[in-house]
């Protein structure tokens, strides 16, 4: 049985249909495509809430269960105004209740000292710019944005391969038609290339260790004055993909980088915050961070790669170098254990 498509379905039709349902989607992320590439740039301030109460001892002792009693949950709207999310999940310790409810644009969570039944909630909202930018990455939103998002992604695939065709239908008369084709798919090669291949560059080495049970180091690489003081986080590799953000929770064990910078930051960060690396070398190319290395004062400055690993040991080692860039040079330190080496290469 042959099947045809009615005549009104055309590359034509579909172009247009799928540039509709595009528009809005395509527009959005587009400019938060911008905010994002230039997050650092973009000041924001953010708006934090915090409550503070003393937990009923009836009701203190019903958690030390570990056990969200409905009791609980209605004390918590009561005092919250906000009924406590059914799909939480609760963190218990011996001396502690935590739950974290993160949320696109902002943070919440909140804690229960089981020994004194203090309660305390933080809500904090980064603003709109940030709200969007975590739709444009999908973060800490729902299962309907999911669904949007592939939807969106569909759309966007039909209006390109409908629009490779009207391109191919109408080349004949139009002569410039495949050499614009073919400069999009090589202006960016090129850009790229050329951005790369000089570059100043920052190389970590992981060793491979001979143990029974091995897991990728959480990794910090950071700048610091002469006098130690943080100026530049360049990259924290963690897992960051875990749920509830369990993985921020070890970030302190790295305990030089948390002490200097760690502790003041607002996990994850958009173009520093990375998976675990496997033992091998990984490059951190510095173009991104050419502006702020240019302000820095002259003067000495360090490297600092600190690593640390469940089972295993922390090590952090560094690298003086000095600003500004005056000539090209390479510098690298070895490791002991945790990390094998650092590597630093700059140019002017």
């Amino acid at each position: 049985m042959n099947l045809k498509l009615p005549r009104s379905v055309n590359a034509k039709n579909l172009h247009w249909i799928s540039s509709a349902i595009c528009l809005i989607g395509m527009f959005l992320f587009s400019i938060t495509g911008i905010t994002l590439n230039h997050a650092a740039d973009i000041e924001g301030e953010p708006k934090i809430t915090q409550i503070e109460s003393q937990l009923p001892q009836a009701m203190l002792a019903q958690l030390k269960q570990q056990q969200l009693s409905q009791g609980f949950l209605a004390w918590y709207k009561q005092q919250t105004g906000k009924a406590l999310p059914d799909n939480v999940s609760p963190q218990w310790s011996e001396y502690e209740l935590y739950i974290a409810m993160p949320r696109a644009g902002g943070d919440k969570w909140l804690t229960v000292d089981l020994e004194t039944g203090l309660f305390y909630q933080e809500v904090t909202d980064r603003g709109v710019i940030a709200y969007l930018n975590d739709l444009h990455k999908a973060r800490n939103t729902n299962q309907l944005w999911g669904w949007f998002i592939d939807i969106f992604s569909l759309a966007c695939i039909f209006f390109s391969v409908t629009g490779l065709i009207l391109l191919k239908r109408y080349a004949k008369v139009r002569k410039s038609t495949w050499p614009l084709v073919i400069s999009g798919l090589f202006i960016p090669v090129i850009v790229l290339i050329s951005s790369t291949a000089h570059a100043n560059e920052i190389e970590v080495s992981i060793p491979r260790l001979k143990v029974a049970e091995y897991h990728a180091p959480y990794v910090a690489v950071w700048i610091a004055d002469a006098k130690q003081n943080a100026v530049l986080d360049i990259a924290v590799w963690y897992d960051y993909t875990m749920a509830d953000d369990e993985g921020e929770k070890w970030l302190k064990d790295m305990r030089l980088w948390w002490r200097k910078s760690g502790r003041g930051l607002d996990l994850p960060i958009d173009g520093l915050t990375g998976a675990t690396r496997r033992p091998g070398t990984a490059k951190i190319n510095l173009a991104p961070f050419a502006a702020e290395l240019a302000a820095l004062p002259a003067g000495t400055y360090h490297l600092f790669a600190e690593a640390a690993r469940e089972l295993g040991g922390r090590e952090a080692i560094s690298i003086e170098f000095t600003m500004p860039i005056e000539k090209p040079q390479t510098l690298s330190v070895p490791g002991k254990r945790e990390l094998e080496q650092l590597k630093l290469t700059l140019e002017p």
